[in-house]
């Protein structure tokens, strides 16, 4: 559990702010960083593979990032996320040609430390994203990059955001030093909006209130993306559970089609994440399948999207954004119908489920 220094009682909680702190952090995030994340990826750079590695939400972090790496750095280095707990018990051979990038809020979860500490016995490079305070023992990183404090609420949003601003840095600078990939310079403008639509989606947050007092009802709540989305997918269903312990799943959109939507009926709600791109005409699938078996459907689609609207029980417009970008700006709104939802369900969403005493005790039989 997150140690909380002031519990509160009310909205707005240590999760609303931090929801809303995020388009301040991140511009924070391109200003501070700008010659840092250069000079590391001069080094990263000389790697022959790159290693993504974290747990939790910072394993969502890591999935969404391995797209950006891969995409930027075209054949010129070999690059996989790992969950921390299966890279430390299942390791990859590591040498001094890896370069190993731990991203841990906290820096206090134990199998991302281990992982750390396994790599510096290697002979790897290692890079640490973290927060301003982290735990002593990822401080053994040959560099750290920190974003913002740590998190008052056990529902980390704004560390998430924060540590992909900084791996997307990370991946344009490689991408220049790779030199595979044309448009870099756009791509950083691109990254520099981000912030901006973010401003634009909080500005409308009673929408998506609206949203959760029609669907809080729904007995399960599905999420599906593609892609890199398809991390952000998974993310929505971490939070619900954690700050409602709602059912609550997160799927990519082609699997959802292989089995799982089986289990699709009247009682869920199923939310697309849906930007231009590869899985759109999945996505329209997925909305009149859904629309047969009785699921209502909330959609996150780009503006002037008339055929998803068309689909979509409600739909909430999305500003334009590059496609490399969107998980940083399409995760805001779910992290907002996560907070309304557990409000509407009448739970503390910075808790982890403590203030629950059967959870509590339940947590006495496990360590992070």
């Amino acid at each position: 559990m997150t140690q909380q220094t002031e519990v509160r009682r009310q909205h707005p909680y240590h999760m609303h702010d931090a929801i809303t702190g995020q388009p301040e952090a991140i511009r924070e995030m391109l200003a501070k960083h700008t010659d840092p994340v250069r000079e590391l990826a001069e080094t990263a750079s000389k790697a022959s593979r790159l290693h993504l590695v974290g747990i939790g939400t910072s394993w969502h972090a890591a999935l969404v990032a391995e797209s950006w790496f891969q995409r930027l750095t075209g054949e010129s280095i070999h690059v996989r996320s790992w969950h921390s707990f299966e890279f430390y018990t299942s390791p990859p051979k590591l040498t001094s040609d890896d370069a190993v990038v731990i991203i841990s809020h906290r820096g206090t979860k134990t199998y991302s430390f281990l992982a750390l500490e396994m790599a510096k016995a290697a002979g790897a490079f290692t890079v640490c994203v973290t927060s301003t305070s982290p735990g002593p023992r990822v401080q053994a990183a040959d560099v750290m990059l920190q974003t913002v404090e740590p998190e008052r609420s056990a529902a980390f949003t704004i560390s998430y955001t924060t540590a992909l601003s900084v791996l997307a840095m990370l991946a344009l600078e490689m991408g220049h030093h790779a030199g595979e990939v044309e448009g870099l310079d756009g791509l950083r403008e691109e990254l520099g909006e981000v912030p901006a639509h973010i401003d634009g989606i909080l500005a409308r947050a009673d929408e998506i209130r609206q949203a959760v007092d029609q669907f809080q009802n729904q007995r399960r709540f599905l999420c599906a993306g593609w892609g890199a989305n398809s991390a952000n997918a998974y993310e929505v269903a971490l939070k619900i559970k954690e700050t409602s312990g709602c059912d609550s799943e997160g799927l990519h959109i082609e699997q959802l089609l292989h089995g799982p939507f089986c289990s699709v009926s009247d009682q869920c709600l199923m939310t697309l994440i849906s930007p231009p791109g590869a899985g759109y005409e999945r996505a329209k699938n997925v909305a009149r399948a859904s629309a047969e078996v009785g699921a209502p459907v909330w959609a996150l689609a780009q503006e002037e999207d008339s055929e998803l609207n068309s689909l979509a029980t409600e739909t909430f417009t999305m500003p334009p954004v590059a496609g490399m970008w969107t998980p940083l700006v399409y995760v805001v709104p779910l992290q907002l119908f996560t907070y309304y939802l557990a409000l509407a369900k009448g739970r503390h969403p910075d808790l982890f489920q403590q203030d629950n005493p059967r959870q509590a005790a339940a947590r006495k039989h496990y360590d992070l």
